[in-house]
């Protein structure tokens, strides 16, 4: 079959980086978190300078692209990389977590109004100390010192008391990685694990951590306004480009009226019970957050228990496996030799793996309805391991996208100089490579 000649364009110039170097694209030594990408610590985040390279490498060849779309929006590393280059963007994620970190990431950047806006809240935080904790939930003595528990009260009730709701959420994300600092939960997993005896005495102040957290967010959105500015992507104070985030399931969700021109992402690369868990790491920074600031219509039983944001993403389901497993059967031939192997070895693991794939096929038939005709797609894609079996997730993804039509275009391997993956969940040994998988609709 003869190769498009925009595809091959493509496949030269993505070669040519890795013909001067074999390993261009690990981006060792040049991935940096800065401006917006530096505004929160989320599990696996993506390469910011990688994802921009690829951006500009579809774009040469497509000029068309004005829209950029991620299923999976996560802490918004596509979405800053899209603003940076005065793209429209979409973005979807079942997290509230992230949906508020996109939020404040995509502005509006009023650096002036924020500083006043700053030392009001810090002056407030210091002058008082409330005798009462604002929020309850299950096991909040179990995860947050008494003395931490009154402390980020005080800090809530000086959020709730700031009339702007844009600059709420600038400081409610800032109280998340102050939360994140000083629960009881080990820093070293995203799961729940209580800290030692010893670690939890070395707590600190979450005053004083929220108020570091804080001015350096501050920083990082003058940053991120500066670098607008700059690349001529500002207007007065928010992005060229349209912002659209929205706070919703990746395979169950409705079709939206538009087409949009390119899909950037990275799915999850296993059933988030056992892989990365998003919702764990976000359960305890979204208890002392007011969620109406998020989504007014956001369902509360997302935060019931710790593993409820987990249980509702992709794989978190065990049921009907063997019908699961009918369907999917002759989408990918690469699937079902993986399952073979792993029953062999433990039979009990494969629901795991049957789900997450149904539930990522779900979202790839919505995902790729969202495209107009030719759009490309850049599917960043590790291959976790189950009962120490390799799972391609690479090739289940071509090979589902290829039966609904898509045609491949390329595909990196980069090797991961450092990423906390699923070993430090207990689950795996460390994921060492990604893929990047390129496909046409």
């Amino acid at each position: 079959m003869d190769v498009r000649v925009e595809d091959q364009i493509v496949i030269n110039k993505l070669q040519a980086y890795s013909s001067a170097d074999d390993s261009y694209w690990s981006f060792k030594g040049r991935s940096t978190r800065k401006h917006c990408h530096a505004l929160i610590q989320y599990p696996a985040m993506m390469v910011p300078q990688m994802q921009g390279e690829l951006i500009d490498a579809i774009q040469s060849v497509d000029s068309n692209i004005t829209t950029v779309f991620d299923p999976f929006v996560g802490s918004g590393t596509t979405m800053g990389e899209s603003m940076m280059r005065g793209l429209d963007f979409v973005g979807h994620d079942i997290n509230p977590l992230a949906i508020l970190a996109c939020e404040v990431k995509s502005g509006p950047l009023y650096v002036r109004k924020l500083d006043e806006k700053i030392i009001s809240v810090l002056g407030f935080i210091e002058q008082n100390n409330v005798s009462e904790v604002a929020v309850s939930f299950k096991g909040i003595d179990k995860w947050f010192l008494p003395e931490v528990q009154l402390e980020l009260s005080t800090i809530y009730i000086a959020i709730k008391a700031e009339p702007s709701k844009w600059a709420r959420k600038i400081f409610w994300l800032a109280l998340s990685n102050t939360v994140r600092s000083t629960c009881n939960s080990r820093s070293s997993t995203y799961k729940l694990h209580i800290k030692s005896e010893e670690q939890i005495e070395k707590i600190g102040s979450a005053k004083n951590i929220f108020k570091k957290n804080l001015l350096k967010s501050f920083e990082n959105i003058k940053a991120q306004k500066a670098m607008l500015a700059e690349k001529g992507y500002l207007n007065r104070s928010k992005g060229i480009g349209q912002v659209t985030i929205k706070n919703v399931d990746a395979k169950l969700r409705k079709k939206s009226k538009l087409k949009f021109d390119l899909l950037v992402s990275s799915p999850p690369y296993g059933d988030n019970s056992t892989t990365v868990t998003y919702g764990q790491f976000s359960y305890l920074p979204l208890q002392w957050i007011d969620l109406t600031d998020i989504n007014e219509n956001i369902d509360s039983s997302m935060l019931s228990y710790q593993n409820a944001i987990d249980s509702s993403s992709l794989g978190g389901s065990l049921k009907e496996s063997k019908d699961k497993r009918l369907k999917l059967i002759n989408r990918s031939s690469s699937l079902e030799k993986c399952i073979e192997k792993i029953l062999k070895v433990n039979p009990d693991n494969i629901k795991k793996l049957i789900s997450f794939v149904y539930d990522l096929d779900l979202s790839l038939k919505n995902a790729i309805e969202e495209l107009r005709e030719n759009a490309y797609m850049i599917w960043t894609l590790g291959n976790r391991r189950i009962s120490d079996i390799e799972v391609p997730l690479d090739r289940i993804m071509r090979e589902l996208l290829e039966s609904r039509g898509c045609t491949y275009v390329y595909e990196i391997e980069r090797t991961i100089p450092s990423k906390r993956m699923a070993s430090r969940n207990q689950i795996a040994s460390t994921m060492g490579k990604e893929s990047v998988l390129i496909m046409r609709r």
